[in-house]
């Protein structure tokens, strides 16, 4: 915001400004240049990630998994206001065109920022935006996720026939992804939702043309939109594609957004700052010292929170869009669908022209504004709130530190931080700015920008709540909910992956457990292995992008194909002592539930190798007690029933061309069901101790979020007083925490336990649990039943905003609570060396075995 005394003219002032952001100006980044920058030639200076398949999945989660991962490099010292501004100077350039028949050669790289959104990104950039990406990471990103992150965030239309258009435009409905009808209004997460606004039928655009209100003095005749003279790919009808294809989008469950727009919301809601339109005028340059008088709704203040977000979009229809058409309407929208929801990589749209605001540019401008217009307030609750926390928040359905602000409310948002007549006096003053910045093929008049500046605004306030189609987040209380949709999940999951599954066959079902398991630097792991013989195919990793950058369909067919249950058991026993001997190193109490994912094709065992599995499953129960198989396999599973603990919950049919929602979603809401373990850290794998004594671990709960825990009753089995798990709030905030040694998900107000439970309320206090005698009466282990456990933040109450705070590295929103959990003198028991002898022995005829067959 600029200020001035009441003394000083308003010339001086003036003067002042200009030569301010002039200065600026000269200091910008690199990117608002008319050239593809030195920091963005490796993504275009060979074929490989010009390649959509070789990027990253375009979807929020990808997005928030990078910001992430910069956020937790190391010695990274900025906060969200300079990540945000240094990822638009790093990565974003809007208006990427490929020079159509130039192909690239030694200094020629047919790409250029020629598109009709580049005016608009360099004056944001330059003037409204100011900053540079100096200070930012680029060694914590590999090319594969910094180019990835440059795509995600620029926009563009590739208007160019690609010669796939005979399959793709008139096949669009067979991407489309399974989603509720509008009017059952019900979680996301109960029943998977795909792109919501996937397109039904082509010719659907041509019903929506009829919102936008007609222009008195529209000129009958058609001109070519675009605004360098040489129009690549949009010059003729011929020239441009059935289905173009949007850059610059991510997938979420609640519409397709534009990133680029979206995070300069966030950036100029960061530094918020309003301008004199004449002082951007002054700075044009196209006709800077042309001077007119600008029409009464031109005169307020260029506010670069609109500019960047829903005003710069509209002031693109005013000037490249309502000139030039034929039809004397403003085209608002252009709706598309992905070429999968679970791997988006390619948006295609529905409509050829009149692409200036898209459905993705709406939602990104308006989640944009909506954020900048309430991040001063946010930051203010949570002074240390991340990028990251920020977009997982809103992306929720939890909404912003217990708000009502979050994207599927969107469109009830709408009218109260988008009122039209703020909306009207944006549009235009922007557009003027604007006006002297892009290459029309007309000369518009002041009178005219601001005229249709004001029917593109009242267009869109019309489109939005009729056409653009976003699943409203209200719930029905009446519809049912699943105990998974309130868990946080942490797990560490091993996947033993069959590699005669062919890879376009699995890849989707694969990804869409992975993308949902909470796979951060601070929460959950995944090690992603081949079944036949245990070779590492991902190391164990805490970051998404790993697991796309190093499988792929190449990498795939680099390993034997088959499922060798007993290799794939020596493998996973190897990892998870290793981890286990980590714990005790760490002194770790757990915190982790521990998973072994089973994927095999049509194998089967042999009895040889049945018998060996149900030996060394035996061993690795008594050894591993809190690891689970799940099994998601090929043809029938019954086969596999004897190695899982419960077949009617850990057996899963995966049938190719079924739908990948129904068919994996059931599998994620096992893993996510599967408790956290609480162990004693100083047992190790090799379950001995010689000492005793107290050790704790931190967790964390967002309200109404529920974490399930397991004690197993290897560490407190026989009589030792002493002997406690105690929990700890270290906030003001209620905990409610139930225990049982039958309900496996005990928890308050549950109807018809299948045993006893009791909760109780943690504030100030301690809660504690004697396992002084916790298996008396037990003969074994195996009898004595383990201590299940329940920990649930309570929620704020209605209408209030929640306070707390959470500075640490490993909270994933500021709105979570930190409690402390822990385990004084557990024991250290296993009968698992009582099999050793019986399992060698049976390693021993196996190896006779295979002699004798070879002999």
């Amino acid at each position: 915001m600029f200020y001035c005394p009441s003394s000083w003219p308003q010339a001086a002032l003036s003067v002042f400004v200009a030569v301010y952001l002039t200065s600026l100006y000269t200091q910008a980044q690199e990117n608002a240049q008319l050239q593809i920058p030195p920091s963005l030639v490796e993504c275009y200076n060979d074929s490989y990630f010009l390649n959509r398949d070789n990027r990253l999945p375009a979807n929020i989660e990808t997005l928030i998994n990078l910001i992430e991962k910069i956020e937790n490099s190391y010695a990274f010292n900025q906060d969200m206001r300079q990540l945000a501004v240094s990822l638009l100077h790093r990565f974003r350039q809007d208006g990427i065109q490929r020079a159509p028949g130039v192909m690239p050669t030694v200094g020629v790289l047919p790409f250029s920022p020629t598109g009709f959104q580049f005016p608009k990104f360099r004056i944001l950039l330059s003037r409204l935006i100011p900053g540079d990406a100096r200070r930012f990471p680029n060694d914590t990103l590999t090319r594969e996720e910094r180019c990835s992150l440059h795509f995600m965030l620029s926009s563009s239309v590739d208007t160019q026939v690609r010669g796939d258009e005979h399959q793709v435009c008139n096949k669009l409905a067979q991407y489309r992804a399974e989603r509720l009808p509008r009017d059952l209004q019900q979680k996301p997460k109960n029943n998977f939702i795909g792109d919501v606004e996937m397109i039904d039928n082509l010719k659907l655009i041509d019903s929506k043309r009829t919102v936008s209100r007609i222009r008195t003095n529209a000129k009958a005749q058609e001109y070519e939109f675009g605004w360098t003279e040489s129009d690549f790919g949009t010059s003729h009808d011929n020239d441009v594609s059935q289905c173009p294809v949007e850059n610059g989008v991510i997938h979420t469950d609640w519409g397709t957004v534009a990133t680029g727009t979206l995070i300069a919301g966030i950036a100029a809601g960061l530094q918020p700052q309003t301008v004199q339109l004449k002082t951007l005028l002054a700075l044009a340059s196209r006709r800077p010292g042309l001077v007119q008088n600008l029409p009464q709704t031109a005169t307020v203040n260029v506010d670069n929170r609109w500019a960047a977000t829903l005003a710069g979009d509209l002031a693109e229809v005013a000037l490249v869009q309502m000139p030039v058409t034929s039809t004397e309407t403003a085209s608002i929208g252009a709706n598309g669908a992905w070429n999968s929801s679970v791997i988006p990589r390619w948006y295609f749209l529905s409509q050829r022209q009149n692409m200036e605001i898209t459905d993705a540019e709406i939602r990104g401008g308006l989640d944009g504004l909506i954020i900048a217009m309430n991040i001063a307030n946010w930051r203010t609750q949570a002074p240390n709130l991340k990028l990251s926390q920020l977009l997982r928040m809103y992306y929720s359905m939890d909404g912003v530190l217990g708000s009502e602000v979050m994207a599927c409310n969107r469109k009830e948002n709408f009218p109260t931080y988008a009122p039209l007549n703020v909306m009207i006096a944006q549009t235009s003053a922007f557009a003027q700015v604007l006006d002297r910045e892009i290459q029309l093929k007309v000369t518009l008049a002041p009178e005219a920008i601001a005229q249709f500046s004001t029917e593109a605004s009242n267009s869109l306030t019309s489109y939005i709540p009729q056409y653009l189609n976003d699943v409203s987040c209200s719930v029905s209380s009446a519809l049912p909910q699943d105990i998974t949709d309130s868990i946080t999940i942490m797990t560490n999951v091993y996947v033993y992956l069959d590699m005669s599954w062919p890879y376009e066959d699995v890849v989707d079902y694969v990804n869409y457990i992975l993308k949902d398991l909470n796979i951060n630097a601070y929460a959950s792991s995944i090690t992603l292995l081949a079944a036949a013989d245990g070779s590492v195919i991902v190391n164990t990793t805490n970051f998404l992008s790993d697991v796309f950058q190093t499988w792929n369909a190449s990498t795939h067919r680099q390993f034997s194909p088959g499922f060798n249950l007993p290799e794939a058991l020596r493998s996973l026993e190897k990892l998870t002592k290793t981890y286990m001997q980590e714990e005790k190193t760490n002194s770790s109490v757990g915190g982790f539930s521990m998973v072994a994912l089973m994927m095999p094709y049509m194998a089967t065992l042999s009895d040889g190798d049945s018998n060996y599995a149900t030996t060394q499953l035996q061993y690795m129960t008594e050894q591993i007690p809190d690891l689970y198989f799940i099994y998601y396999a090929g043809g029938t599973t019954n086969r596999f029933a004897a190695f899982v603990k419960n077949p009617a919950q850990d057996l899963y049919a995966l049938n190719v061309g079924t739908n990948v929602a129904s068919s994996a979603d059931p599998v994620l809401r096992r893993i996510k069901k599967i408790p956290r373990r609480i162990i004693n850290p100083r047992c190790g794998s090799d379950w001995y101790t010689s000492t005793w004594g107290t050790d704790q671990m931190s967790q964390y709960a967002r309200p109404g979020v529920i974490n399930f825990y397991r004690l197993a009753s290897n560490y407190f089995y026989g009589s030792n007083t002493g002997r406690f798990v105690k929990i700890q709030a270290q906030n003001y905030l209620e905990f409610i925490v139930c225990t049982s040694r039958w309900v496996k998900w005990p928890q308050q107000n549950l109807t018809n336990p299948e045993g006893e439970q009791s909760c109780r309320t943690v504030q100030s206090n301690t809660f504690t649990y004697d396992l002084t005698n916790a298996c008396k009466d037990y003969p074994t282990i195996h009898q004595c039943p383990a201590l299940y456990l329940s920990v649930q933040a309570s929620e704020a109450t209605s209408g209030k905003a929640q306070t707390v705070s959470c500075t640490e590295a490993a909270c994933q929103t500021p709105d979570q609570a930190r409690y402390v959990i822990a385990v004084e003198n557990l024991g250290c028991f296993s009968s698992g060396k009582r099999l050793v002898g019986s399992f060698l022995v049976l390693i021993l005829m196996s190896i006779l075995r295979q002699i004798l067959i070879v002999t």
